[in-house]
């Protein structure tokens, strides 16, 4: 399995991130004709290279028509699907695109389909982020790693008025990770930089165990005096485990307030605020009186948000939490025709076993737009499934 883990000495922004990723080795030519699909008349990409502390930097050059409009979410999202991607690079460009709707919503106190993107609805910005899920692709990665993360001090003037640093959508996201100020005035952990890793990729105390293939380095526009502008991307090949310990909050509430609707809309929420696991189960509660207890297991870094949808969305008084480990299967992504449209299969390993499963949605998606039973096409796909192992 293919990894990437990204040093960062000097902060992160989008830029930085994708000029990581060419210096691993994306032809630029390519880049530029997946990223012409947008259809964004006027868009060019160019890479160079700049000298950063004596060390060669590749550094990408976004040239876009001057954007006026303050674009909602859902119109990145449309521009997004023009291109037609499909696969893993849009659902991780869309998630990234997401994790910043959430986190300029969350910091105004608005709809996350009200959100105004102002300094991060440029083409550029949607240029960084589509363009790091592309290389991605390319470079065939399953994991992205990162250690401590660094940002500057001081102050940033915005749409909105004198704020500090770091910028409010960028201090959201960091919530529940590990970061630390440097003695730099200035933005250097950018909205965009900080939705990519921290959606895309996992905190970790020190580099994964792995052997190194080949390091790339991304340099940011601005020089500091005593720090040097660079971002470090390691691809690196993890071994095969028998299976991959995570760290993770379990959060737990009881209810006896509240109907099986809100219930039900509390565990989309959840979902949607990073989730990895929303269970309900009946208990009994003080009084004798019927309840439910609703668990729900994420990353350590999604707790504050978490708790915080949970608590907004069902009104309970409380909600408990301790930390926890699991071991999971080695998970990949994978796509595959049937019936006319592309499913996502999810392909698992544990040790010597191997199993590929469909997802969920993409199967009921189909039963619905060709009208056919769920269970019809399960079995298409069960069937299909099982020739292609013969």
């Amino acid at each position: 399995m293919k990894s990437i883990h990204f040093d960062i000495v000097c902060g992160a922004s989008g830029d930085m991130i994708l000029s990581s990723l060419i210096d691993l080795g994306v032809p630029v030519d390519w880049l530029s004709s997946q990223l012409d699909r947008l259809g964004i008349e006027g868009l060019r990409v160019e890479a160079g290279t700049l000298k950063r502390s004596g060390i060669s930097c590749s550094h990408i050059d976004i040239e876009a028509p001057e954007q006026r409009e303050h674009r909602h979410p859902s119109r990145i999202q449309e521009i997004i699907q023009k291109g037609n991607y499909g696969g893993s690079v849009q659902d991780n460009a869309l998630g990234v695109l997401m994790r910043l709707a959430r986190a300029e919503a969350a910091v105004h106190e608005i709809p996350v389909e009200k959100v105004h993107f102002h300094e991060i609805g440029a083409v550029d910005t949607i240029v960084d982020i589509l363009g790091t899920c592309l290389c991605l692709e390319y470079l065939k990665v399953e994991r992205l790693t990162f250690a401590e993360l660094l940002h500057g001090k001081g102050t940033l003037r915005m749409a909105h008025g004198l704020m500090p640093l770091p910028a409010p959508a960028t201090a959201h996201m960091l919530q529940g990770f590990r970061t630390r100020e440097l003695d730099i005035e200035g933005e250097i952990l950018t909205p965009t930089g900080c939705a990519i890793l921290t959606e895309l990729g996992e905190q970790v105390p020190s580099v994964p165990s792995s052997r190194l293939l080949k390091v790339g380095y991304g340099s940011g526009d601005k020089e500091f005096e005593g720090y040097s502008n660079v971002l470090r991307a390691q691809l690196r090949e993890e071994t095969a485990q028998q299976g991959t310990p995570e760290a993770v909050c379990v959060l737990e509430t009881d209810m006896d307030h509240i109907s099986g609707e809100v219930l039900a809309y509390a565990a989309e929420r959840a979902v949607d605020s990073g989730a990895l696991d929303v269970t309900w189960a009946p208990v009994y509660m003080k009084k004798g009186r019927p309840g439910y207890r609703m668990t729900v297991l994420c990353r350590p870094e999604r707790r504050e948000e978490l708790v915080s949808a949970i608590m907004k969305e069902t009104r309970t008084l409380g909600v408990r939490y301790h930390d926890s480990s699991r071991i999971v299967a080695h998970r990949t992504k994978s796509y595959r025709r049937l019936l006319g449209a592309d499913i996502r299969e999810k392909n698992c390993s544990y040790g010597d076993m191997h199993f590929t499963k469909a997802e969920f949605d993409s199967l009921s998606l189909i039963a619905r737009e060709s009208n056919r039973p769920y269970l019809e096409v399960l079995e298409e796909y069960m069937r299909r499934n099982a020739e292609s192992r013969d």
